[in-house]
């Protein structure tokens, strides 16, 4: 057994701190010697102790105050190791602890496992090795704490989750007036904002104030004439955007098993169709690597719209020189594509957080047109998320969108993240 005063000879052999929470471990102890060794092997390894005489006075302060671990003398007067830990784990069932006994005997280190306990000590105590299971059991302690924190993140997101499925369920089921009522007003909103309907609409109100009559005929001045021809142009686009709608909803999909590798080979040639777009926003994709295949049933010519959209709808809001990213993951039995983008930091990415269920209703927009991508767009009116969405529940899909924070780049950053999930069949 080391003594006390010897401690301040021994050399600290781990420099690095492991990962440990920060609250101070409480010693419960009885003996006076005990008390200091232990108090001086925590403060070797940097780490802030406390000291309780007894398990009754522990359980008092343990009511008062968070500890990140619990040091247990088992055999002490008024209340014994045993008797805090059973009373201590009706205030804290998660918590834990490394047990001392001077008893080296297999049917008394069984009972004393039994009680929960991380680890044990064997008495008289050493400092190496009371050192290096306090390290073990802090980094335990930080780890567990760190997989609650997991676990309940992945709770929120999956509640997040059903309650989006549930609000576009009970969207769908809406009286019909209402649904049609909302979808006109959206239209009337929509097609007002922008180049198009809206546009020409002022055009011409503007061009019937300033003609000109000459020689029977009616003068235009050229630039006003020019404008016209693009926003019939956009007006163009926006119908086809709706007969290629009502096609895809009035279609038959033929869903064919095909390894997922036949989907991910899309990817590069849907990529090259942006390349002006991305040079012009100085934008990096950066496509998957997944060595695992699986099987999916899928028709492959509306998967390839459901990529293409995907791809447009991110890149359009995608800030300047960042990077447009495409993972994928294996969840529950679903093979799940990802599409991360970085937002503008704007106003309208400040409405993210109230938005995200809405932003497969139809013709909803968070942000406003983005003209330099009306040309790209197979589908005008904001109507390409709805299709995603109907195309996917064909398959037997999913298709989530929502904010997140991005922890990837040097400081954290507001992104958006669109998940198509398609069942892998056996």
């Amino acid at each position: 057994m080391v003594e006390p005063n010897e401690l301040n000879l021994i050399s600290v052999s781990k420099t690095e701190r492991l990962r440990r929470p920060n609250e101070p471990i409480l010693i419960i102890e009885d003996k006076k010697e005990n008390q200091v060794l232990l108090e001086g092997i925590c403060k070797r390894i940097g780490v802030v102790s406390e000291v309780a005489e007894n398990g009754d006075i522990a359980l008092k302060m343990a009511k008062q105050k968070h500890y990140s671990l619990f040091l247990v003398d088992l055999m002490m007067p008024v209340m014994d190791g045993k008797t805090f830990i059973a009373e201590h784990n009706k205030l804290e069932p998660n918590a834990v602890y490394i047990v001392q006994t001077a008893i080296d005997q297999t049917e008394e280190i069984i009972e004393v496992m039994k009680l929960g306990v991380y680890d044990y000590l064997i008495k008289p105590l050493h400092v190496e090795i009371v050192s290096d299971r306090l390290e073990k059991a802090l980094e335990y302690v930080y780890l567990k704490r760190m997989e609650a924190l997991l676990i309940d993140e992945e709770k929120k997101e999956l509640k997040s989750q059903l309650e989006w499925l549930n609000y576009k369920e009970s969207h769908r089921k809406t009286t019909e007036v209402n649904a049609e009522l909302n979808s006109i007003l959206n239209l009337k909103t929509t097609m007002m904002q922008g180049s198009g309907l809206g546009a020409m609409t002022t055009l011409i109100d503007t061009i019937d104030k300033i003609k000109k009559e000459e020689n029977g005929n009616y003068l235009i001045q050229k630039e006003y004439w020019d404008l016209l021809a693009e926003n019939q142009d956009h007006n163009i686009t926006m119908l086809k955007g709706l007969d290629l709608a009502v096609e895809i909803i009035q279609s038959k999909f033929t869903l064919k098993k095909v390894s997922s590798d036949i989907l991910l080979s899309l990817l590069p040639d849907i990529t090259k169709e942006f390349h002006k777009e991305l040079n012009d926003k100085q934008i990096k994709v950066n496509l998957p690597v997944v060595k695992q295949m699986v099987t999916l049933e899928m028709d492959i010519e509306s998967i390839k719209i459901i990529l293409f959209e995907i791809f447009t709808n991110g890149l359009k809001y995608s800030k300047q020189n960042s990077n447009f990213d495409i993972f994928v993951t294996f969840v529950d039995g679903y093979f799940c594509l990802s599409a991360k983008n970085n937002v503008i930091e704007d106003d309208y990415a400040k409405q993210l957080l109230h938005a995200e269920k809405k932003l497969v209703e139809p013709f909803y927009r968070i942000h406003p047109p983005v003209e330099s991508f009306y040309h790209k767009e197979k589908f005008s009116l904001g109507l390409g998320l709805t299709m995603v969405d109907f195309i996917l529940q064909k398959h037997n899909g999913m298709f989530f969108i929502r904010n997140a924070i991005d922890h990837t780049t040097e400081t954290k950053a507001n992104c958006v993240i669109a998940e198509i999930f398609l069942p892998i069949q056996t």
